[in-house]
């Protein structure tokens, strides 16, 4: 797939030298395009004042609007149209909390979870947020990373929130827990065909329209997706994909696919990746791509991981098998379709 430069970082804050680093998330609200670079920041908001930078791109030309800033490592980003502004979840590993950003307001307003995402176990205290989605009907789903599994059984604390906010609150109520049972959708060969979740990495989300409604959760360090229906029943319909690769990594080690996030392709239009060892967002014509295409992105992995290389690849709903791209990421994280009829570029191409 040919892709070319978007955009490069910013300055960690105006007038700096020195560029910030570390991009994750991307969202788009408007004609501008949001990326958030952690700069190094711990995932757990460590050290002592560090902060992530946002920062605000013209659709079009990938020229640098503006910058925002807050406290903490950004792990999940995404607008919020009907309200004009920007949701920032920070530290998904532990001390989360949540900023929202106004456009035009150079202060983001910051809340504070209820109840608290983290828990205290043999281990210490653990748990954040991290990916959040929007359905149409305004319903955010925000991922809890980082579950604490060292708690007493029965331990089956919340994959998935739902959030609201009020005052400086932002109230998460479980949407379902790590253990739920769910259908297998493609079961190994004599395997069962309905098992508990087993989900110890909720990471990156994404809602779709698709029957009514569906939630896909990834759960990074499981190699699996879970597909959440029925989204306003007392309980959702869960269904988990098992992921394989489609080729065997370049080391010869066998690994199944450690996903960062993914995204939809209805049609012409452009994808936009972030390259986060390369500190930069690339962008790819989507023209000839069938649409329902699900893009998915493969970091490289870091201490703890399976051996997967990096790579922009596409996934099969139906039998879970992740397709490698030949492209030159250093390591893909975010992930962004702009469909041509709210890409700026091509309305003025077409119009």
């Amino acid at each position: 797939m040919a892709l070319t430069r978007f955009a490069g970082p910013p300055p960690t804050v105006p007038g700096a030298s020195t560029p910030a680093t570390n991009p994750d998330d991307i969202t788009r609200l408007d004609d501008l395009v949001y990326v958030s670079f952690q700069n190094n920041a711990g995932a757990d908001g460590s050290p002592a004042g560090s902060f992530s930078t946002i920062a605000a791109y013209h659709a079009d030309t990938g020229a640098l609007v503006t910058t925002y800033h807050v406290t903490g490592r950004c792990d999940g980003l995404t607008a919020d149209p009907t309200h004009h502004r920007l949701l920032a979840s920070v530290n998904e590993d532990n001390n989360s909390s949540l900023f929202v950003i106004y456009p035009g307001q150079p202060t983001p307003v910051h809340y504070t979870y209820s109840p608290n995402p983290a828990q205290t176990g043999s281990d210490g205290t653990n748990g954040g947020t991290d990916a959040i989605s929007l359905a149409p009907d305004g319903t955010i789903y925000v991922a809890h990373s980082n579950p604490d599994l060292t708690l007493p059984a029965p331990n089956n604390t919340a994959a998935v929130y739902t959030l609201t906010l009020a005052g400086t609150t932002a109230t998460l109520t479980p949407l379902y827990g790590v253990n739920d049972t769910a259908t297998v959708i493609n079961p190994a060969p004599g395997g069962p065909s309905v098992a508990p979740l087993g989900l110890t990495d909720p990471d990156s989300n994404r809602f779709l329209p698709r029957q009514g409604g569906t939630l896909i959760q990834d759960s990074q360090a499981d190699s699996k997706l879970v597909l959440a229906t029925d989204l306003h029943a007392a309980t959702p319909t869960l269904a988990q994909l098992l992921l394989t690769n489609a080729a065997p990594t370049s080391s010869g080690q066998p690994a199944t696919p450690q996903l960062d996030d993914l995204t939809p392709v209805t049609g012409p239009g452009r994808l936009l990746v972030v390259d986060q060892k390369g500190d930069a967002i690339y962008s790819a014509n989507t023209d000839t791509v069938h649409p329902g295409t699900v893009f998915v992105s493969q970091p490289a992995p870091g201490a703890g991981d399976l051996p997967n290389d990096p790579a922009l690849g596409v996934v099969n709903l139906s039998t879970g098998v992740v397709t490698h791209l030949d492209t030159p990421l250093a390591s893909p994280k975010g992930l962004l379709f702009v469909p041509d009829n709210q890409d700026p570029v091509r309305r003025r191409v077409w119009v």
